[in-house]
C-alpha cells in the first residue's frame, strides 16, 4: 500500500502476470511509475495495459510500454496518448 495520499490504483494487465494492482508514483504527461512486488518480473519493452480504478466514472483502458524495473514496480512510458 501507498503512503502518498496523491496516489491512484492502478490496474495493470499482462499476459505474464495477469491483473495486479498497484499504485501510481511519478506520475508525468509522458509516463508513470507503478510500485507492486509481482511487476518486477515484467521485462523492459514489454508492452501492458493500465486502468486507473476508483474514479467516478470507468477510466480508459490504456497502452503502456515498460521502461524501467526494479525491485519496487516499473516505469511506464504512455503508447498511443
Amino acid at each position: 500500500m501507498s503512503n502518498n495520499k496523491n496516489s491512484l490504483r492502478i490496474k495493470i494487465q499482462h499476459p505474464s502476470i495477469g491483473e495486479c494492482l498497484g499504485h501510481t508514483r511519478n506520475l508525468s504527461s509522458k509516463g508513470v511509475y507503478v510500485t507492486h512486488p509481482s511487476l518486477s518480473r515484467l521485462t523492459t519493452g514489454a508492452v501492458v495495459y493500465g486502468q486507473v480504478q476508483g474514479l467516478p466514472a470507468v477510466a480508459p483502458r490504456i497502452r503502456m510500454e515498460v521502461v524501467r524495473v526494479d525491485a519496487d514496480g516499473i516505469g511506464l512510458r504512455f503508447i498511443d496518448l
